[in-house]
């Protein structure tokens, strides 16, 4: 098949989640011998106008950020005219769209040069936008913010429901685009989200790892990176520390990612006391980051909201961490295949701290409790949780018989 992704995100560089996806699906199908291509807004003035992914190739496009219409006017007009660069005119069998907007002029505009038409629904747009920029202190920025929140969701509304099917990574997700845009079930098609277990590999020793890190060999560590933004409920995490630090003296928490909840974290941080028992490592690079899982006696997901799959938590199953997460959207169809007891009874700092107490106690009593939940969450990654399945179903969602196929994470 030809197929084209759509995406407001680069294939080439990985920041996050949504880039790690489209990287893997645009890599992953091209394995497969489809002709893939990637439409995408650049990040950057100086970004190159084309790129290499593997074997897919990226076409980038800049926009106008003066306001918001110039950036909405400039990416339809200018998403469309990259696509007809990237095709030559010829059409597609294909087309999968990551961002609403991205696809919007495409599927306005050219919807006559694609055979199908898909989309990826990783979160709701309204609703990561919503948890991700601040109201604003005066009316006029309330009311820009709410209109600019309203938009996101027509717009994804009127791409979504023009597509003949949406892909979504969790049952979680699939309820809520059923909710929120009308979207039929039988269009919607679950395949769960992935990664790489030869990159996301178990260790060979826990404590080189930590010795090439410079990580003391001597502290249970429990591990998180996250955008620090107030959804992914990292001052709950720290109180929750705050509460057991007598009873497991010997935690160290490393946090990775920036965000502008960074300040705020270091000031609880000073508050409480917590240098010894906490650091905030900042972004951490892509290549580094398998070592901060393979380290980690425990990565923690303290969501409080909008979690549509959580790829932090196979990641870290595929390195052999177990993961403890909040009940939150997605994470516990994932977490909670491994053991109940791995998700947490609620989002806040107590609940945090009872369900901490209980794994790091087993983990005491029984040496061996950690290992078989090591064991269960990388067979799960091997059987389930990985990028050649993953892109495989997403082949099959994509032909022409892709209206009966769906395969759910059971």
């Amino acid at each position: 098949m030809r197929i084209a992704l759509f995406a407001e995100v680069s294939a080439e560089q990985v920041i996050g989640g949504a880039e790690r996806v489209l990287q893997n699906q645009a890599q992953g199908l091209d394995s497969l011998g489809h002709d893939v291509l990637v439409v995408s807004r650049a990040r950057h003035d100086a970004d190159a106008e084309q790129a290499c992914v593997g074997g897919a190739r990226e076409y980038r496009y800049q926009v106008d950020r003066r306001h918001e219409l110039a950036f909405v006017g400039s990416t339809i007009r200018r998403s469309v005219a990259t696509f007809d660069r990237a095709t030559g005119g010829r059409p597609v069998d294909v087309a999968l769209i990551h961002q609403s907007l991205a696809g919007l002029g495409a599927i306005m505009q050219r919807a006559h040069r694609v055979a199908r038409w898909a989309y990826m629904c990783l979160s709701l747009a309204h609703e990561e936008f919503e948890t991700r920029v601040a109201r604003g202190a005066t009316f006029d920025r309330r009311v820009r913010w709410a209109l600019n929140a309203q938009a996101r969701r027509w717009i994804e509304r009127v791409v979504m429901r023009r597509c003949d099917r949406v892909v979504v990574l969790s049952e979680f997700m699939r309820r809520r685009v059923m909710d929120t845009h009308g979207i039929p079930s039988h269009r919607i098609h679950l395949i769960p989200g992935a990664v790489d277990p030869g990159k996301f590999a178990l260790p060979s020793s826990r404590f080189e790892v930590r010795a090439q890190l410079e990580l003391p060999a001597d502290r249970t560590l429990l591990f998180t990176v996250r955008n620090l933004v107030p959804r992914m409920g990292l001052e709950n995490f720290l109180e929750a520390v705050d509460r057991i630090r007598d009873r497991h003296p010997d935690i160290l928490v490393l946090i990775g990612g920036e965000g502008v909840l960074r300040e705020k974290l270091e000031a609880m941080i000073a508050t409480r006391r917590l240098e010894r028992q906490v650091r905030l490592l900042g972004f951490i690079p892509e290549g580094l980051l398998p070592q901060y899982y393979q380290a980690a006696d425990l990565v923690v997901m303290p969501t409080l909201q909008l979690e549509g799959f959580g790829l932090v938590t196979v990641e870290a199953m595929a390195c052999g961490a177990p993961v403890l997460s909040t009940p939150i959207a997605a994470l516990p169809e994932v977490v909670g295949r491994i053991d109940p007891c791995l998700v947490a009874d609620g989002t806040d700092g107590v609940a945090l701290a009872r369900a901490l107490d209980r794994i790091l106690s087993r983990f005491r009593t029984d040496p061996a409790e950690r290992h078989r939940l090591s064991t269960k969450g990388r067979h799960l990654v091997e059987q389930i949780y990985n990028w050649k399945r993953h892109c495989q179903d997403l082949a099959h969602v994509l032909g022409d018989d892709g209206q009966t196929s769906i395969r759910k994470a059971a």
